[in-house]
């Protein structure tokens, strides 16, 4: 049966097709959809969304040492922290069959970095298949576990975000339904290798990268004209739409395994054509093969943009300068985004009014901030720095230090603080950080499609955990209530800077957009309103607006919550309760 899938359920329909038993991974954007998507599809098969992207690679490594063939998802920031077992794994290599998908974010539209994953599988020595389309990406996923196999080494899919969340029309079945399984088979040398093994094992690694090379060699054609294109992944398939209309004079190579290239094709290409064009998307790897790049236009010579999403408008600048033909516009065909309207916290969210009483407590405060829809803290300034998960509260510690004058408070939400926040916190109390820890308990994971968190699904206890690792102040609290919040963040400040040591508050209140929250109050605003700003402005709630030198409340957007009740500081806004 057809269906118009997204890319990342075509890619868990490729490895269900491989006979993929299992699969792990930590959501986020652009790849969250793959996992729920092998879930949804094959609800008999082990699915998990682990603490983070290391272990979940671990767990994914260690059943296919064991004969299984698994997937491993992840974004490509996702993949710095699945590094250390991301390098082992290529040396240790796996006797089922271990898919790894890194889906990359060029632009970046939800990311910290622009990085590409494919970088990271060439320094490792390790084969990536670079999709242009959703139908490619299943494709693709299913030769990824061939080849894994044969070669027991694992390999990579790269999708990028467009071929993520673009739509094609697909069979929704599963073309093959065996799972492919194994047993353990002990073997030290090479699953508890020592170095002098491990030496080994690199070049067994070599030896299998050259012949996966030799083996996927492109299709090559008659030549016709002296000029070539060699493509892959995204920018593959925006030529393919553009050459249809332009009906440029170049042969055309569509790469699907960027890493590695053969020699031979090197060889032959550069043997046959007085130039050659690259496009590829984010980073030159299939151009950094090229030994000789005298004759090639791409990103180092700077004729093929060395950042950033590849557009059609790009593409077809290169290829306008490269074939020599006159600029001229091509109306109807760019894919350059309007700007978007500036992202704004829900209306409603618990996390807005935690921000407001942050602000108010400590208003000379250092405020650092993690990854999660509550970044969005920037928008409300309680949010000065934002660099990788779980940093928020490993800043904290350092500025602290450096700042002693100053009180520090971090934020981080409540998957994050599983997935990379505790070991911080640890650190932050052994070397006693007068700190304070605001952990924004949403009770899910909101920003990508709200997975679950440990102790919503588990019988682990935050205020336990933090008991055990020795945190001598943690206090909860609804931040609806906002002036009890603003005086339970001074007196958690006063006690860490007394104690010398970090304290924590748990600002818990579920996310409103899963749960679809209505308050109890039917909100009102009185002709006691002095059109401050502070609602609509600086609290930035959504369903508060500016209208005619007033504040005005949007009724369909408000949920009731009450909150900007208890902010406006001209009494103005009223809250009727609403019988339940």
């Amino acid at each position: 049966m057809k269906d118009f899938l997204m890319g990342n359920q075509c890619i868990a329909l490729g490895a269900l097709d491989a006979g993929a038993v299992s699969a792990y991974g930590y959501p986020g954007t652009p790849s969250s959809e793959i996992l729920s998507s092998f879930m949804e599809y094959a609800p008999d098969r082990y699915a998990q969304w682990s603490i983070n992207e290391k272990i979940a690679l671990e767990q994914a490594t260690a059943e296919a040492a064991s004969g299984n063939h698994v997937l491993c998802t992840m974004k490509q920031v996702g993949l710095n922290v699945a590094a250390d077992p991301f390098f082992s794994s290529a040396y240790t290599g796996v006797t089922g069959a271990l898919v790894i998908v890194s889906a990359d974010d060029p632009g970046p539209y939800s990311s910290q970095t622009e990085q590409d994953s494919r970088m990271y599988a060439a320094s490792a020595r390790i084969p990536v298949l670079d999709p242009s389309n959703p139908s490619h990406a299943r494709e693709l996923t299913s030769r990824a576990f061939d080849i894994s196999h044969r070669y027991q080494v694992p390999v990579m899919i790269r999708p990028v975000m467009r071929v993520c969340h673009s739509r094609q029309d697909e069979d929704s079945s599963i073309k093959n339904n065996i799972q492919n399984r194994g047993s353990f088979q002990k073997d030290p040398a090479r699953w508890a290798a020592t170095p002098r093994f491990r030496r080994e094992l690199h070049k067994n690694l070599i030896e299998k990268l050259e012949s996966v090379a030799a083996e996927n060699i492109p299709d090559s054609s008659p030549q016709e004209h002296d000029l070539a294109v060699i493509a892959s992944g995204y920018p593959s398939a925006i030529f393919r739409d553009l050459n249809r209309d332009q009906n440029y004079p170049v042969d055309v190579f569509n790469i699907d395994m960027p890493f590695p290239l053969s020699e031979n094709f090197i060889d032959l290409v550069q043997g046959r054509y007085a130039r050659i064009i690259i496009l590829e998307e984010t980073f030159p790897v299939m151009e950094n093969q090229f030994r000789d790049k005298s004759r090639i236009s791409g990103k180092w010579n700077r004729e093929v943009p060395l950042r950033g999403e590849m557009t059609i408008d790009m593409i077809k600048d290169a290829m306008d300068k490269f074939t020599g033909i006159e600029k001229s516009s091509t109306p109807g065909i760019s894919l350059d985004a309007p700007s978007p309207a500036i992202p704004r916290l829900c209306a409603g969210c618990g996390h807005r009014p935690a921000f407001y009483a942050i602000r108010r407590a400590l208003p000379r405060g250092i405020y650092t901030g993690d990854i999660g829809c509550y970044t969005l803290g920037t928008n409300l300034e309680a949010v000065d720095s934002v660099l990788v998960m779980g940093a928020s509260i490993t800043f904290a510690e350092a500025l602290k230090r450096a700042n002693p004058d100053r009180p520090v408070i971090a934020t981080i939400g409540d998957s994050t603080f599983f997935h990379s926040g505790v070991q911080a916190l640890i650190n932050a109390k052994v070397s006693a950080a007068p700190v304070t820890i605001a952990i924004l308990d949403n009770a899910t994971t909101a920003m990508t499609g709200f997975q679950p968190v440990p102790h919503e699904i588990s019988d682990i206890d935050i205020t336990s955990l933090l008991t055990g690792i020795g945190i001598g102040f943690i206090k909860t609290i609804d931040p609806y209530r906002v002036k009890d919040s603003i005086e339970l963040v001074r007196e958690a400040s006063a006690w860490a800077e007394e104690n010398r040591s970090p304290s924590v508050i748990i600002f818990r209140h579920a996310c409103v957009t899963r749960t679809r929250e209505h308050g109890r109050f039917r909100i009102s605003i009185t002709d006691a309103c002095t059109n401050c700003g502070i609602c609509y402005n600086r609290f930035e709630c959504p369903a508060l607006v500016e209208e005619e030198g007033r504040a005005e409340i949007l009724a369909d957007i408000c949920t009731g919550c009450g909150v900007c009740a208890e902010i406006c500081p001209a009494g103005a806004i009223h809250r009727e309760e609403i019988d339940a």
